[in-house]
């Protein structure tokens, strides 16, 4: 029997966290389970109808036309798939979670955050690489997704990806701050990465506190371990999948979380700590311990 649009969209998981934070390790775990089909950044399809928007939409940016369209697409992919559950993943859906909410009204949002300065640095580092060009592989998954009407507002963004020295202008990664490209050129790359990460975990945590608990699930990328992954998946209410324990077991190393901070300057994490301390923290303080 063929299942609905709205069948296929029952109780979606979205995945959502800091860039760099861990929502891609948990989301690779998942994807190796067999009822789960995997999204991995749809940036695009969120952003239709509201391209010249920053990534931090508003409940009222979900209008009917987009929140149809959105859905149609994440629909037929399930059911391309061949699977259930739709399990999604994108950073900045932490900046936009009522959005979202409004779009995926039954979602469970599962907030992975990682150490701040670890995040930071990685940002940071995407930041870097990203300046000096795209990856072929990114830029085809976004030629995929683009539906026509969005062309002509992103062909100057391929262009620059694809062409960095060639066209001027702030070239930015990763969630789009309202303003980036101002914060950029006054204040740094650094500070415009430390800014995203806190407006992400910030925005994220303020959301999914305001939910029931059967709704948003918060955990540490530093804590991740089998029984993280179990109370993942009870949050979920996935069923046992021996594939998912498999992924974890042979490819999960936790030695890799705080590595950044090792070898970063003193520079770097002084400047961080300016920028994040004050989140962070809020994140350890007792009285807003983990659900």
């Amino acid at each position: 029997m063929t299942r609905t649009d709205d069948q296929l969209l029952e109780k979606p998981i979205v995945i959502v966290g800091a860039p760099r934070s861990g929502t891609t390790v948990l989301g690779e775990i998942f994807r190796h389970h067999g009822k789960l089909a995997y999204l991995l950044e749809p940036r695009l399809t969120w952003r239709w109808g509201n391209d010249r928007e920053s990534d931090m939409l508003q409940v009222e940016d979900a209008r009917e036309d987009v929140v149809a369209h959105i859905r149609k697409r994440f629909a037929d992919a399930v059911r391309s798939a061949g699977r259930e559950r739709l399990l999604e993943n994108t950073p900045s859906n932490s900046l936009r979670m009522p959005f979202v909410e409004r779009v995926l009204p039954e979602c469970r949002f599962v907030h992975v955050i990682r150490n701040g300065e670890d995040s930071v640095l990685s940002i940071l580092q995407f930041w870097r690489q990203f300046s000096g060009g795209v990856r072929s592989d990114k830029l085809f998954a976004r030629l995929k997704e683009i539906s026509p009407r969005q062309i002509p507002h992103y062909a100057v963004e391929f262009a620059k990806r694809v062409f960095p020295g060639s066209m001027a202008g702030v070239r930015v990664w990763g969630p789009r701050l309202p303003g980036i490209e101002q914060i950029v050129r006054e204040l740094g790359i650094l500070p415009a990465c430390c800014l995203q990460w806190r407006l992400c975990v910030e925005s994220a945590r303020q959301f999914g506190r305001s939910l029931p608990s059967t709704r948003y699930f918060e955990c540490r990328l530093e804590d991740m371990c089998g029984d993280l992954v179990r109370e993942v998946q009870d949050f979920c209410e996935l069923e046992h999948d021996p594939a998912v324990w498999e992924y974890f077991e042979k490819n999960f190393d936790p030695t890799l979380t705080g590595a950044r901070r090792a070898i970063a300057t003193r520079e770097e994490l002084d400047t961080i700590r300016q920028w994040i301390e004050p989140t962070m923290q809020w994140l350890d303080d007792p009285d807003r311990s983990d659900r």
